[in-house]
């Protein structure tokens, strides 16, 4: 019974580290196990929240560009003309209201530009900008005390003059990009 004991007293504390040990090692695996699997669910989780944000984002996208279209087709010349050409009107007066006209119409749309690529934005500015000077020279080709039909005759022939306006350069690069898309 004794060598019992003392054989006791040496096996049983070999026993405790040795239960010790196991579920030590055996949870070091399997918290590293378990970091293992963790980056494959983050994986997922963001692709899901890329396809999510490109449902909400894609209508967003597409509004933007039909906005932009709307914004340049209303800075064409023939629709400026049209749509503040007004009887009893001076040259000075149909100038002042188609660059108010521009310069609204672009406000109007400029938060449109987070949904826009850059280079489709700058063909925007650009068109806007050459609308805008377009306008200014017509002005300077009549007297600013002529009949505002007068202004638009000429402002419609300067435009006609061109080979592709710049709303119509604009419109096409919108165009190629929504392709892309």
């Amino acid at each position: 019974m004794n060598q019992l004991l003392e054989a006791l007293k040496y096996l049983l504390p070999s026993v405790v580290v040795f239960i010790t040990a196991y579920a030590l090692i055996r949870m070091f695996l399997d918290d590293t196990k378990s970091k293992a699997q963790l980056p494959s669910k983050e994986n997922e989780t963001q692709t899901l929240l890329k396809i999510e944000t490109q449902k909400v984002m894609l209508p967003l996208k597409l509004q933007a560009y039909e906005r932009i279209t709307l914004y340049l087709e209303r800075i064409n010349p023939e629709s400026l003309v049209m749509r503040n050409h007004r009887s009893g009107m001076t040259a000075l007066d149909i100038q002042r209201e188609l660059l108010k006209n521009i310069r609204e119409e672009f406000e109007h749309n400029l938060s449109q530009q987070i949904y826009l690529n850059p280079g489709s934005w700058d063909a925007v500015r650009s068109a806007k900008d050459e609308m805008t000077k377009l306008v200014k020279l017509a002005g300077t080709q009549v007297e600013i005390s002529t009949s505002a039909l007068a202004y638009s005759e000429t402002f419609l022939k300067m435009s006609g003059q061109l080979s592709l306006l710049p709303t119509q350069i604009a419109i096409e690069k919108i165009r190629g990009e929504l392709k892309q898309l």
